[in-house]
């Protein structure tokens, strides 16, 4: 039995505990450096992007924001690292689509991209780019479709990998169009782009800055981005939609995710700093220069829920058109 003496301390114990509980949730968030984890290699457009974000949040945050690269793994290392990190707000991660496509891909995931990361703000819309070899004698969508129609199986396309986004979205414009494309994976885009140049490969659905050299140099005919918004970086471009493909539509997202169990009001902390990044009319002339388009402000409810209706569209491509790596 515990003596009185004792008895007291343990209280005294629990009071301390719930002092100290206190101050943690009344402690300034963030207090440290905000580390901000991409997923791919430096130099690249997500890199670039993310880095130009993290200025940005740094400004409104009062705190650093270190960028650190881990690639690999199809972005399954890096997503692996922030799902199993504290979920104290401190480290968060620039992640896509398709760290939650992997599964549906066939591929077993450290991870449970529903269950162990969060969503914290949408940073950007990322369309892809319908690019033609300069001397294919189309000139615009409907002549693509005509042509490839008139050559079922003959005509093919390359992409930057079987499952990535340039994959998903030649299979959606196959679906809709009624054409019969063959599909040419690379380890990268610009080795396919390169091929798409040399005439090896009539077109690719590809990301947008490594096409523009070639764009302007007239070795890449553009006919259609695969989102519904005109880029400043592709001025007379239309959309795929616009351009003949009724309810054409195959983008990815950038987004911000924590780890699961960040307390809510961290959460929203994050959020209003990116909100209020992405109102930089800097920050924006510099994604849409790079092919982003900037996101519309969402609360982390509903980045989440955009997310989420983004990936079940492409998890519908991937099951429709049997794509498994």
């Amino acid at each position: 039995m515990l003596t009185r003496r004792q008895l007291a301390a343990a209280a005294g114990l629990a009071t301390l505990g719930q002092a100290t509980g206190a101050q943690a949730q009344r402690e300034a968030f963030p207090s440290r450096p905000i580390r901000l984890i991409v997923p791919y290699t430096p130099g690249g457009s997500v890199d670039l992007m993310a880095r130009a974000f993290g200025t940005r949040l740094s400004s409104y945050t009062g705190q650093p924001t270190v960028v650190e690269n881990r690639p690999g793994a199809s972005t399954m290392l890096a997503t692996e690292y922030v799902a199993r990190s504290d979920p104290d707000g401190y480290t968060v991660l620039s992640g896509g689509t398709q760290l939650a496509l992997m599964s549906h891909l066939g591929t077993r995931t450290p991870y449970d991209a529903e269950r162990d990361i969060t969503a914290v703000a949408v940073l950007t819309i990322v369309p892809y780019l319908l690019v033609v070899n300069a001397k294919l004698p189309v000139h615009n969508v409907k002549e693509l479709i005509a042509y490839a129609k008139e050559r079922p199986g003959v005509l093919n396309y390359a992409s930057f990998g079987v499952g990535g986004a340039g994959h998903l979205a030649a299979e959606m414009f196959n679906l809709l169009a009624g054409t019969e494309t063959v599909h040419i994976p690379y380890n990268g885009t610009a080795p396919g782009l390169n091929d798409v140049m040399g005439g090896r490969v009539a077109m690719s659905f590809c990301t947008i800055p490594p096409a523009l050299p070639a764009i302007e140099a007239g070795r890449l005919r553009p006919l259609g981005l695969t989102g519904r918004q005109h880029l400043s970086a592709l001025p007379g471009v239309p959309t795929i939609e616009e351009a003949g493909v009724p309810g054409y539509e195959c983008v990815s997202m950038n987004v911000m995710f924590a780890p699961s169990g960040v307390p809510a009001d961290r959460l929203q902390r994050l959020n209003d700093a990116v909100v209020k990044s992405l109102g930089d009319a800097e920050l924006r002339k510099l994604l849409e220069e790079q092919g982003f388009v900037p996101a519309e402000p969402m609360t982390p409810a509903q980045a989440k829920a955009s997310f989420d209706t983004s990936v079940t569209k492409l998890v519908d491509i991937i099951r429709r058109a049997k794509i498994q790596t």
